[in-house]
């Protein structure tokens, strides 16, 4: 009986070798996410958080508070222009914190008088609580440096409340973006491989039919379970958690970009395998990454620096971005610079992945 457990062992880990599939979602996967979690909450801590400044004074104090802003680990000081609004430039960034320096704040603590700090923050965003503290901590030790003063430099904050949206809108479009992403790929990768084990692609070389029209059907098909998903997302999210977004012109060509977008990298994924038990494997090796580092469930802002450099180069990213531009913040602009990224990849991933599909091949 022990030769014979000891046997059929031996064919079970065999099997095991012979699936991708599985190396991948039993080994592969687990180590996979631990280290993007560990790159993420490593002993590093987070990245830098963007604060915007806007600084209306242009004293030799304000510049030494904006040097001692940009000296902190913890913020990226972005300049606003004086002549900007703030509340434009609140609403079409979507930003959770803001600090205007105004006129006469050098004059006032030339002359030993108190000296007004504006910090506009939404206080259920980390990061804006974060640019508070380094704004704080600044602000102390200017007090500091001023001899025989009391505490001139104050922080009046003000509630960034234009908008009161909940973490669920903010993640809503995000679960949009996955599950086109997702779909649509993993589609793709499993459909080509199974066309080209079982010839199906010599036979479509018997028809009219092409590459590029083929590539067309299969994002049309996409399209429309892409906008099905949506709908249900939507329809729960409305129903039972009250999401408040906008559905809009630029939103809808986002998704049909984005459908166009990861169904050609599906077929230029594709277009390098030739086993399908591998298939599914490597799509989850490409779409996992871009699941945790595209800004999903993490605010980019939260991570180290490099990762958030390798998030700036991943599709999905600005498919999120470009959604809650377009769904949240009515940040048209900012949509369409995004739907442009979108639009630009799904073209070069298209030509990719017909060039990579050789029909003739199989």
């Amino acid at each position: 009986m022990r030769s014979r457990v000891l046997v059929d062992l031996k064919a079970t880990v065999l099997e095991f070798k012979r699936s991708p599939s599985a190396v991948f979602w039993t080994l592969a996967f687990p180590i996979l996410l631990i280290l993007i979690f560990g790159a993420i909450y490593s002993g590093g801590g987070p990245g830098t958080y963007n604060l915007h400044v806007q600084d209306l004074d242009g004293s030799f104090e304000s510049q030494q508070l904006l040097e001692g802003l940009n000296a902190s680990d913890l913020v990226e000081v972005k300049m606003v222009g004086p002549d900007r609004d703030p509340e434009k430039v609140i609403s079409d960034g979507g930003l959770t914190s803001f600090l205007i320096i105004p006129s006469g704040f050098g004059a006032n603590l030339s002359a030993g008088e108190n000296a007004t700090l504006e910090f506009r923050m939404d206080a259920g965003s980390q990061a804006a609580l974060t640019n508070y503290n380094v704004v704080k901590s600044v602000a102390d030790s200017m007090n500091l440096a001023v001899q025989g003063s009391d505490e001139l430099i104050e922080i009046e904050d003000a509630s960034i409340v234009s908008q009161q949206l909940r973490f669920i809108d903010f993640f809503v479009p995000g679960v949009l973006a996955l599950t086109i992403m997702n779909s649509t790929v993993n589609y793709m990768v499993i459909t080509i491989t199974e066309y080209k084990n079982h010839g199906l692609f010599r036979k479509m070389m018997t028809t009219p039919l092409r590459r590029s029209e083929w590539l067309a059907s299969r994002i049309l098909w996409q399209v429309i379970l892409a906008f099905v998903s949506v709908a249900i997302i939507m329809g729960i999210g409305i129903m039972l958690f009250d999401v408040q977004l906008s559905i809009n012109i630029m939103a809808i060509l986002l998704l049909l970009a984005g459908t166009a977008l990861f169904t050609a990298l599906g077929m230029a994924i594709a277009g390098l395998i030739s086993d399908e038990q591998a298939a599914g494997a490597v799509a989850g090796a490409v779409v996992f990454p871009m699941m945790f580092l595209s800004g999903i469930f993490f605010q980019l802002e939260a991570m180290p620096g490099y990762l958030q450099t390798v998030a700036m180069a991943l599709p999905l990213t600005y498919l999120v971005e470009g959604l809650r531009d377009a769904m949240i913040y009515g940040n048209m602009a900012g949509a369409a610079y995004n739907l442009a990224v979108v639009s630009g990849l799904a073209v070069v991933f298209a030509v990719l992945g017909t060039a990579l599909t050789k029909w003739k091949q199989e």
